[in-house]
């Protein structure tokens, strides 16, 4: 049985980096994961797959083959959306700061997966960070809210191998009612969280109101059919 196991149970809070007001301060949008280290949490293998209720966009079928297939562990490198014309390279994994909070992305056009969660493509829920915006304008997630179910996203990994995900739904939640079971719970199939700021800036707690998370799941990649090179145009 495939097993990962984070360290603490989880809530989540958006933040923003302290920095001084003439760097990259007005604006800039960040994401912080406080984790109370209260014990071990091990994701498992389940029998079905977690749902959560309050989603905005939401398809509940997927591929039949999509619960049973996984990748082999690889770090991720680069991130495609077609949809909103997203290509954006991976930082160096992120971790836990002291103070239990997940250390964010140092860049505005990277995006940071988070090394306590399953690479994208392995049994589980893999968890990718980026920033909606800063004080220059729209950062590398700043349109992932146009995302909807059925939507494509590819994850290029070290191994040279791509992982093809599809959108299922996407989630507005209130910082206070993150749904921290769903992003990181026990899930019978390869899924991917993606995870920025959302909602209305308060200027006085340098944060957002809300958190943005897009759900998807892998998908086999499909059998191409043979080109007409392949195809023997005579019988020896």
């Amino acid at each position: 049985m495939h097993s990962f196991t984070y360290y603490g149970t989880i809530q989540i809070l958006t933040t923003m980096k302290n920095q001084s007001l003439t760097t990259k301060t007005l604006g800039a949008v960040l994401i912080a994961v406080l984790a109370v280290a209260v014990g071990i949490y091990t994701y498992q293998h389940l029998s079905a797959p977690l749902t959560y209720t309050g989603t905005e966009y939401r398809e509940d079928s997927a591929p039949a083959t999509a619960a049973t297939f996984t990748l082999e562990r690889a770090t991720p490198t680069v991130i495609r959306i077609p949809r909103v014309s997203i290509e954006a390279s991976f930082e160096e994994s992120l971790g836990l700061n002291p103070d239990r909070t997940i250390a964010v992305p140092d860049g505005y056009d990277t995006v940071g997966w988070y090394q306590y969660s399953p690479t994208p493509g392995e049994l589980g829920p893999a968890v990718v960070l980026g920033h909606v915006d800063s004080q220059d304008g729209p950062a590398v997630f700043f349109s992932l809210g146009q995302l909807r179910a059925g939507d494509d996203i590819y994850i290029e990994r070290a191994d040279g191998s791509t992982a093809h995900f599809v959108v299922t739904h996407l989630e507005r939640e209130a910082q206070d009612a993150f749904p921290t079971q769903a992003v990181y719970g026990d899930i019978d199939h390869a899924g991917l969280r993606l995870i920025t700021c959302s909602g209305e800036f308060i200027r006085g707690e340098q944060r957002y109101t809300h958190n943005l998370i897009v759900f998807a799941r892998l998908v086999e990649p499909a059998v191409e059919p043979p080109s007409e090179n392949d195809i023997p145009t005579e019988v020896l």
